[in-house]
């Protein structure tokens, strides 16, 4: 039977690759709530994953013997210094111990890079992936395919300031001495505490963001906007302008964090940008008119057969496979 230690290194590993459910993110918040032993220990843990050079899965033997001597070396410290922080020699063990654990290591390898920049760290997600974060002051971020964040190294204890690039939705945790910032190219973003989305791909011609709860501060070089839970506001980079709406069902802006992509009357021109990043597959209309049919509907993060059999729903739209592309084109 796990012990209470396995199973913390289970859930956070969960976290790290965005495979956390509702349930596990609670659980690493209480956890990390509870003592500033545990923060540091997840940071460490957080450190060496995002820095880890682990390339394959093939020598099984030393995997093994690296977890039996990382699980005897970490009780034989507890028993000798019990408040002794972890030496960092060991935690290296604890790196490939969590590697282990759930999911298959395929997973990981080419899916995320992190660029550290002296004091600076960069976490990024491929096309075709998800990740969980949660921030060293204990804010978490969800980060959707094709997107990166930049924050310091001492984001705690200087400035949480995030810079990003792509589609994130964030729960920030509640600071009145240390403002929490979100910098886009186009737009910033003040908070204290609150839960909120943003969406600013750099090849889109739009930078939005959604206020699920709490206060937000919207900054252009031209204009500012506060918002209020349940609206949107859309900068234009054409106009220069920002365009504040009101709104009851958010879920079209924030369900991707839960696995599925809802849309409403939206163009396949539209619709395709996030079902390559989501699918990481390259689509190709054969004619212009079929740019312009609309769609409604929810579609799940399962495969991308899925996504072929619900176009070709529509008697107006042929979708069909060639190669490595798919080819989308007017029915006649």
């Amino acid at each position: 039977m796990a012990n209470t230690q396995d199973i913390i290194h289970s859930v956070i590993i969960r976290l790290f690759a965005g495979e956390a459910d509702m349930e596990d993110e609670k659980f690493i918040a209480d956890w990390l709530q509870q003592s500033e032993d545990n923060k540091r220990l997840y940071n460490d843990l957080r450190e060496i994953w995002m820095n880890s050079e682990i390339q394959d899965n093939s020598d099984n033997y030393h995997l093994e013997d690296a977890i039996r001597e990382f699980i005897i070396k970490i009780r034989k410290q507890k028993r000798i210094r019990k408040n002794k922080t972890i030496p960092l020699r060991f935690l290296k063990y604890a790196a490939i111990l969590i590697l282990t654990l759930g999911l298959p290591l395929s997973y990981y390898i080419g899916t995320r890079s992190v660029e550290p920049n002296i004091s600076m760290t960069t976490l990024s997600c491929a096309y075709g992936d998800k990740a969980t974060v949660i921030l060293p002051d204990g804010s978490e971020v969800w980060l959707n395919s094709g997107s990166k964040i930049t924050f310091n190294a001492d984001f705690k204890n200087v400035e949480r300031k995030v810079f990003l690039e792509g589609e994130a939705f964030f729960s920030v945790y509640k600071d009145r001495n240390h403002p929490f910032q979100v910098k886009t190219k186009d737009i910033d973003i003040e908070v204290l505490g609150t839960t909120f989305n943003v969406k600013a791909f750099p090849e889109e011609n739009s930078t939005s963001t959604t206020l699920v709860s709490g206060s937000l501060m919207i900054s252009s070089p031209f204009e500012k906007i506060r918002i209020k839970p349940d609206q949107k506001v859309v900068f234009s980079k054409e106009s220069k302008k920002m365009v504040l709406t009101q709104s009851k069902d958010l879920s079209e802006d924030i369900e991707w964090k839960n696995g599925r992509l809802v849309f409403r009357d939206k163009t396949l021109n539209e619709l395709i940008p996030n079902l390559k990043r989501w699918f990481d597959v390259e689509f190709v209309f054969a004619d212009e008119k079929v740019k312009q049919r609309r769609f409604t509907g929810v579609l799940e993060r399962e495969s991308i057969q899925d996504v072929v059999y619900f176009i070709n729903v529509s008697k107006y739209v042929s979708c069909h496979f060639s190669g490595n592309k798919i080819i989308i084109e007017s029915e006649n």
